[in-house]
């Protein structure tokens, strides 16, 4: 697995429990990892800048853009997919955070598009 460090993020200041990213994962295309206490996402097309900016920030999953988050958690890192493909993919490590359960930050939000799976909730 691959932590990336935090660096000089300082575009998120304030600390509080609202997700940065919501991740649809209709088929819960996940793998809980009893070692390390953390869950692995599938493959999502997230940019390197991108995943620097989400460590340490909130992260939700939910099966559709218009429904509640069924598992969310911290980002601890993210694991680049051994796919071949154009775009940077990745996968992404989180450690559980109940409280994210249900969470509605990301239903009907502008930043979802068209056919997308990935939204941005900043």
């Amino acid at each position: 697995m691959i932590n990336i460090a935090k660096g000089e993020n300082m575009s998120r200041s304030f600390s509080n429990n609202r997700p940065s990213i919501a991740l649809m994962c209709k088929s819960h295309d996940y793998e809980y990892v009893p070692s390390t206490n953390t869950f692995v996402t599938g493959d999502w097309v997230i940019s390197n800048s991108r995943q620097q900016e989400l460590l340490g920030e909130k992260v939700v999953l939910t099966e559709g853009q218009k429904k509640e988050a069924y598992l969310g958690g911290r980002i601890v890192g993210f694991v680049p997919s051994d796919r071949p493909t154009k775009q940077t993919q990745c996968k992404v490590v989180f450690q559980a955070d109940p409280t994210l359960v249900g969470d509605s930050t990301s239903c009907g939000h502008f930043n979802w598009g068209t056919g997308r799976s990935v939204c941005y909730l900043d």
